[in-house]
């Protein structure tokens, strides 16, 4: 016995009705959002700060250059510094203020420079906050 499927083709700019359909800007297609959020040890573990559909992603998905990747590895290691890894219950551990003031610096410079690498498709949606 022999059973058929039916695939039904849809045109780039068209949508079954009652699908979801990503957000189109400004005559664009389709643009898929992407999350930057910071957290301990991501790097250093192989993965960006960059989460598609609530899922952490690997650095080397993204093709980044090496500028990039060394930039977002310096963001984390100042996100780090947060914690006394000796002892992370040391009320009395403070981030240096120029270890706070760089990664503020670093973090929206870093946003965009990621944006313009990921080009038109991708929009970032910033929820790593200043330190």
């Amino acid at each position: 016995m022999i059973l058929g499927k039916t695939v039904s083709v849809v045109e780039a700019d068209e949508a079954p009705e009652g699908a979801w359909e990503p957000r189109r800007a400004e005559g664009r297609t389709a643009v898929k959002q992407v999350v930057f959020l910071v957290d301990f040890g991501m790097v250093s573990h192989g993965l960006a700060p960059l989460f598609v559909d609530g899922h952490a992603t690997e650095i080397g998905f993204w093709g980044f250059s090496s500028d990039i990747i060394r930039r977002l590895t310096r963001l984390n290691e100042l996100y780090d510094r947060q914690v006394n890894w000796d002892n992370p219950n040391d009320p009395t551990w403070r981030i240096s203020e120029r270890d706070r003031n760089e990664f503020n610096a670093l973090l929206p410079f870093l946003v965009s420079e990621i944006q313009i690498a990921l080009g038109d498709r991708w929009e970032i949606v910033l929820e790593s906050q200043p330190i």
